[in-house]
């Protein structure tokens, strides 16, 4: 069995600005740095953590940095954990995707899977790559706990292949916080959710 602690990034400009991330990238903001320490302060006591990987994108990487103030573990940036790439809507808000792409945000939000994005990733592609890279993780860490940094879609994409469910569902309906976490179990056979989108850490009770 292999456990796996996944988290998505602290807070990012983009994040406070609501533009479109995808493979672009932002710094983490002053809030998103103390979402870091705060998660970096529980990690550490509650898990003895024996590997850590990030995707290579500087919001998750420096996230990942935070947490390894605890610890002399190495981070293992690995590209294949990035978010989906989103093509010619990265950087933009919303706003911006509608006016410029024929109301395309709005197709977007009556699902996600179908609407077509210029020089986009494809959604089908991205969870091929996300369930794929997490699976060999756990294969090639038996019997260990493994942190993964990453970001809120890909977290999403495994969510929906562990519970058997609709992907846009998921994406267009369920929360996944900056710094939760979800937890699993991973054997060859099954995978059991323990736990999603925990941000404990961040309210008042949990940070002290």
């Amino acid at each position: 069995m292999t456990r796996l602690i996944i988290i998505r990034h602290a807070e990012s400009a983009f994040n406070l600005q609501g533009r479109i991330q995808g493979h672009l990238d932002s710094a983490l903001t002053p809030k998103g740095v103390r979402q870091a320490c705060a998660l970096a302060k529980r990690i550490f006591k509650k898990f003895k953590v024996d590997k850590i990987y990030s995707s290579d994108l500087g919001r998750a990487y420096s996230t990942t940095l935070h947490i390894v103030k605890h610890t002399r573990l190495p981070i293992v940036p690995d590209t294949k954990l990035r978010e989906i790439n989103l093509g010619a809507w990265e950087g933009m808000t919303p706003e911006e995707v509608d006016r410029l792409y024929d109301k395309g945000f709005q197709r977007w939000l009556k699902g996600p899977s179908k609407c077509r994005i210029p020089r986009c990733e494809g959604v089908a592609a991205f969870r091929r790559r996300i369930v794929g890279r997490v699976e060999s993780i756990a294969r090639a860490n038996r019997g260990k706990t493994v942190l993964i940094v990453t970001h809120g879609g890909a977290i999403t994409s495994l969510l929906a292949e562990w519970l058997k469910a609709d992907f846009d569902t998921l994406l267009l309906n369920l929360q996944i916080d900056n710094t939760s976490l979800t937890i699993a179990e991973a054997t060859d056979k099954k995978v059991r959710l323990m736990t999603v989108n925990d941000a404990t850490h961040l309210s008042p009770r949990g940070s002290r």
